[in-house]
């Protein structure tokens, strides 16, 4: 690897801490408009801002960081897991904590959100039990990238960094196209993206600290450390050559954003179809584990990831033996049953009412923004869409189910034609609506309980992201579609994922 024109130290700090539109490939110096009188691109939209650096993976990097209007601007500064900039980066100020129980010096302890199993104490430990979620990588809603530019944006891991350090150049300069800004440029592939040095902003420091010195990033991923810490790759030059090391900051310091559009971005190359819903959500043309529209994919317990050969409560992944049955250790709401291994003298379940990302299969198996729907999103789907009942979809392929079609009228939002409302000649099916029209079928699939398939020519059961009193999903049959919120979870069902 090259490195030109290298004069002082060059830090990155890399810190490990959803409309559907792609980015564009609009990656060279050329493409910038409104030029001013030195050839500065006076501003840049975040559509038009993916540079394409050659990477193995497909990823391209952001022009600019999120809050910035050109390359060298600074952009927003962002406390870890946070979407706003604010005056203050602080821990009296920062969004994931339990509030009105800091105490100095051990404020860490208060995290309330992103928290893994450190050997330690605070308001995720009950006496000694662990309590905390564990989760590690920041949920959509708390990443910067994504929630201020939408699309396919989203803050890059530590492995996009390493990636990006492993693949292109570096320039140092500290005078970026005249415009008195130092930083990095990294090349590949014929293009640059350009890092300014933009310091932090932290609790002790009315200003920026180490403005043009400096040029630290979060990512999308939490270290293992403690006090709260966000791992960091620093890119720094000793004597010979750029390295990385492990350090650690607090996630209340105000930190730059660069963003990353993923190869495949929010589909990741599954089809989906956009019904204009008030969500905004897209629909998957087919299952999970479906190779065509009409086939019925896996059948997947609820919270697994990966279909099996037996469905039942001893093969399920969060059962638990006890002496009066079955329990389960994860995803429990108090049911005032005063039993299982989520009693003691008190309720101690972990009151989870929504599927993690770890345990979601749309997230497991398809990648990209690919989630399992929640009850909401497809109580929606029923309300905004026109439903046909079908005995051979398209005709040709023999599977019985529900065509789902984008509705034409307002009148024709929430209609839905069963088997049997065309036998009886109840309702026939709306005029003007073929399968040339934006579209999805949904197969009536059976479901799986121990071994055997059941029902797969008369009812389907899809699952949702939401619990509800055992778990939740939506039935279909010939004559009815419907919600079954009493589901044992350790069936085998099908699912058809939502992507923003």
């Amino acid at each position: 690897m090259k490195n030109n024109s290298i004069t002082r130290t060059a830090l990155i700090a890399l810190l490990s801490a959803s409309v559907f539109v792609a980015c564009k490939d609009d990656n060279k110096d050329d493409d910038f408009k409104n030029e001013n009188s030195l050839g500065i691109p006076e501003s840049v939209s975040s559509a038009d801002n993916a540079v394409d650096l050659g990477l193995t993976s497909g990823t391209k990097w952001a022009k600019m960081n999120v809050g910035a209007a050109n390359p060298w601007e600074f952009g927003d500064y962002f406390a870890w897991g946070e979407t706003t900039p604010k005056e203050t980066y602080d821990w009296s100020t920062y969004l994931h904590m339990a509030p009105g129980q800091t105490k100095e010096g051990q404020e860490w302890r208060q995290i309330n959100k992103y928290q893994p199993d450190e050997g330690s104490v605070g308001i995720w430990y009950n006496n000694i039990k662990f309590i905390g979620d564990s989760i590690t990588t920041l949920a959509p809603e708390d990443d910067a990238a994504a929630v201020n530019w939408g699309g396919d944006w989203v803050m890059p891991s530590p492995q996009d960094y390493q990636e990006l350090r492993a693949n292109c150049e570096y320039e140092e300069t500290g005078d970026y196209k005249g415009t008195g800004v130092a930083g990095l440029i990294l090349k590949g592939n014929g293009n640059e993206v350009f890092f300014p040095y933009t310091g932090t902003k932290m609790e002790w420091s009315e200003s920026v600290y180490d403005e043009g010195y400096i040029g630290p990033l979060w990512t999308n991923e939490l270290s293992n450390g403690t006090w709260g810490g966000i791992q960091i790759w620093t890119l720094k030059r000793d004597l010979t050559d750029y390295d990385f090391k492990n350090d650690s900051y607090t996630r209340s310091r105000g930190i730059c954003v660069r963003a990353v559009c993923k190869a495949g971005g929010n589909t990741n190359g599954h089809e989906a179809v956009d019904f204009g819903l008030p969500s905004g959500k897209l629909w998957a043309t087919m299952n999970i584990g479906a190779q065509k529209v009409e086939d019925y994919g896996y059948y997947l317990a609820w919270g697994e990831t990966e279909p099996k050969v037996i469905y039942n409560d001893s093969t399920y992944k969060y059962s638990v033996r006890t002496e009066t049955g079955y329990s389960y250790n994860k995803y429990q709401v108090a049911d005032n049953a005063i039993g299982g291994v989520w009693y003691t003298k008190e309720f101690v379940g972990d009151g989870k009412t929504q599927l993690d990302d770890v345990d979601d299969a749309a997230v497991a198996n398809w990648g990209g923004k690919w989630k399992m729907p929640t009850k909401e999103q497809l109580v929606e789907l029923q309300d905004e869409c026109y439903w046909l009942y079908t005995e051979n979809y398209a005709d040709t392929t023999n599977v019985r189910g529900y065509i789902v079609y984008k509705a034409k009228a307002a009148a024709d939002k929430g209609r839905k034609i069963t088997l049997y409302d065309i036998k009886d000649g109840t309702s026939a099916p709306l005029e003007g609506y073929s399968l040339v029209d934006a579209h999805i079928f949904i197969p009536i699939a059976g479901f799986k309980r121990g071994e055997e398939l059941s029902d797969a020519t008369y009812s389907s059961y899809y699952w949702t992201a939401s619990l509800a009193v055992v778990s939740s999903a939506i039935s279909l049959n010939a004559a009815d579609i419907w919600w079954n919120a009493g589901m044992q979870r350790y069936y085998g069902f099908t699912v058809r994922p939502v992507c923003k």
